[in-house]
């Protein structure tokens, strides 16, 4: 298969935490599954480098936007490799080529009569002297009443153009801002509600989150959006008469997947439109819920527009993950940012436990403690324990070689199913199902493993002895592929250890080979470090 995963694009605007990153984790495990499978991938993101959010924060630091640009997407590339994110391309938004390619959709859209001109009343801040976007448009919902901003409410998830939202002040200054007219380009949205609403019924793989969203879009009907926007930092309209405003980042940003995927296909050979609309083709798009309407409404209706009907979308939207009972804030440094995981533990006991309490179908809590307690339970008793008892077990008695041996019937096709249920819920995004269901598996053989009482056994029954050792060993082979989407770099190890190539999505069996000793998986946390790490925290708030 043709496989396209699209990881939600960061701003431009500050580091990565904790939070962003489980959001976005799922895009690895589904490309590093596929690759396994011998499927085609083309996993992408980038840095979205425009509108006002990036301006503002390079005002804050005092350089300009371009310098932000270049300082976070420097920052997320090395974040990410450190993470063991495998992208095939990590772009931004901020290049010609990008550039290039969105005006060329824009136009293409202009011509076909999906944009249009209109003339608008526009919110204006005469004390900043600029035009708002709408995330610095506050006041409040005109439907429920309660706190909203110009893109919607975040409270009833009511949509409404920018101008309805009542007693409105400026985000910036916190002034009352005025009203001027002035021309802008609008998508017609509201053309393409059959072509969403086709899409939606017959959707596969997406969370509820997604299909509630989309419903609710529906039944409210879809409204035309404003393609352009007063404002001086981003990419330039191709049209006369627009020279000074440019094209609103959430039609410029979602067609960053379109531009990336062209340009990773640059240099293989293959047309990217077989990613997007070919038969044998899937695309996944990995995001938070905030994100929904964008992935499954709007950018659906453009490339509707653009002629690429009817995609295979797997909409992997996320709930969101909280930090000690609150949520992540930035602002208030209220966050585990990326660097001090990697500089301060094992990144992939981050990402197992990340996998193992994603905010799959409701918010999740990340608490040290449980953190702790999952690295040295899971990772460095069981799997970590497992694996070094049998490995030093035929480093020892067997002189590093593997034993004579058979696999039982039973293990083999119990391991054979379970890469068959494995796959399917890491297809479906149901990553916590498939981790539980490895683990399990693990947890099962290595209690095994314990009570075989091997040290005894290989001097009153070798064979036996050397049947359990070599069914043991293969079953850390294959977990060492079972695991790898979502630990690489530890399974990386094993297969070091045991002279395996390459991770594939299949049951293997290593035998006849000499063997290498393997380090210490996870190392065990003292639990003492919960309440040390969530004093920092509050240090650092306060």
């Amino acid at each position: 298969m043709n496989i396209l995963i699209g990881n939600a694009w960061p701003y431009a605007n500050g580091p990565l935490h904790l939070g962003r990153i489980a959001v976005l984790l799922p895009g690895d495990i589904l490309a590093r599954y596929h690759r396994m499978m011998g499927d085609d991938v083309i996993f992408l993101s980038g840095t979205d480098c425009h509108g006002t959010a990036v301006k503002a924060k390079a005002e804050e630091e005092g350089i300009t936007p371009l310098e932000a640009v270049e300082k976070y997407h420097n920052e997320f590339k090395k974040c990410f490799k450190t993470l063991g994110f495998s992208f095939d391309i990590f772009e931004k938004t901020h290049t010609q080529y990008h550039e290039d390619k969105v005006k060329e959709f824009i136009l293409d859209l202009y011509d076909k009569g999906y944009i249009y001109e209109k003339e608008v009343e526009q919110t204006f801040c005469e004390k900043c002297n600029c035009y708002l976007d709408d995330k610095n448009i506050e006041g409040l919902c005109p439907i429920c009443g309660k706190k909203a901003h110009g893109y919607g409410c975040s409270k009833c998830r009511a949509q409404f153009e920018s101008h309805e939202v009542k007693d409105k002040i400026c985000g910036i200054c916190g002034e009352k801002p005025v009203a001027r007219k002035t021309k802008h380009l609008f998508f017609t949205l509201s053309k393409f509600e059959n072509d969403v609403k086709r899409m939606y019924i017959r959707q596969n793989g997406w969370r509820k989150n997604a299909q509630n969203i989309v419903k609710r879009y529906l039944d409210e009907g879809l409204r035309d959006k404003a393609v352009t926007r007063d404002f001086n930092w981003g990419v330039h309209v191709p049209l006369e008469g627009y020279e000074d405003k440019r094209i609103f980042v959430w039609i410029e940003a979602v067609m960053g997947y379109l531009t990336a995927s062209m340009k990773c296909i640059e240099g293989r050979n293959e047309d990217w439109r077989e990613y997007w609309q070919g038969d044998d083709s899937r695309i996944y798009f990995v995001h938070g819920k905030d994100n929904i309407p964008f992935h499954t409404v709007i950018f659906p209706a453009i490339l509707s527009g653009l002629g690429i009907k009817n995609p295979n979308l797997r909409i992997i939207s996320s709930e969101y993950l909280k930090l000690e009972g609150k949520s992540f804030s930035s602002a208030k440094n209220w966050a585990i940012w990326a660097d001090y995981i990697a500089k301060n533990y094992n990144i992939d006991s981050f990402r197992y436990y990340l996998a193992l309490n994603s905010p799959e179908e409701r918010d999740t809590d990340f608490t040290w403690r449980d953190y702790i307690n999952v690295n040295n339970h899971d990772l460095a008793s069981n799997l970590g324990g497992f694996t070094s008892k049998v490995i030093s077990f035929i480093n020892k008695k067997y002189n590093r070689r593997i034993p004579n041996g058979k696999i039982s019937k039973e293990l083999k096709e119990e391991m054979f199913n379970l890469y068959f249920q494995v796959g399917d819920n890491i297809e479906e995004g149901y990553f916590k199902e498939a981790l539980t269901l490895v683990m399990n598996f693990c947890r099962k053989y290595s209690k095994y493993f314990d009570s075989s009482n091997v040290w005894s056994l290989i001097n009153t029954n070798p064979t036996k002895c050397s049947e359990i050792i070599y069914n043991c060993l293969q079953i850390i082979v294959n977990l060492s592929n079972l695991l790898e989407p979502f630990i690489p770099n530890t399974c990386e190890k094993i297969r070091k250890s045991l002279k395996i190539e390459e991770p594939i999505w299949s049951y293997t069996e290593q035998n006849n080979i000499k063997i290498d000793e393997i380090d210490i998986l996870f190392n065990r946390i003292d639990k003492k470090r919960a309440i040390e790490e969530v004093s920092i925290l509050k240090e650092k708030r306060a």
